[in-house]
């Protein structure tokens, strides 16, 4: 199975939140715009209220940045961590890049430990 997520991902390997989405490159994930306004508190609304199932990784992975730009780190640790408990997915950024889902929630919890996330 691959999943397909936005150049934001690419971006929270660097810097900033991840937008994800499992369907057509024009079909936003939810949370997905709310997201790239930095409007964390709708983009966590609108991730906890999507038919997504809580096991997608790609939604663990934007609730959990949601969740950290909040201020709620214990909580968007737990959402990354559930990434790491199930099967590592491939998932293809816009741009093309393939990266792993285990790889991106690793270094989501980096990233909340000592670096964009942090904050």
């Amino acid at each position: 199975m691959k999943l397909l997520i936005s150049t934001a991902l690419t971006a929270l390997l660097v810097a900033s939140p991840a937008s994800a989405q499992l369907g057509q490159v024009n079909d936003p994930a939810p949370g997905y715009s709310s997201l790239l306004r930095s409007d964390y508190s709708t983009a966590e609304r609108e991730i906890r209220s999507a038919n997504v199932s809580a096991y997608d990784p790609a939604r663990s992975i934007n609730l959990g940045i949601a969740l950290a730009k909040q201020g709620h780190r214990g909580e968007a640790a737990t959402e990354f961590n559930r990434v790491l408990t199930e099967e590592d997915v491939e998932m293809v950024v816009a741009n093309g890049q393939t990266v792993m889902s285990h790889d991106v929630a690793r270094r989501a919890l980096a990233a909340l430990e000592n670096g964009p996330l942090s904050r």
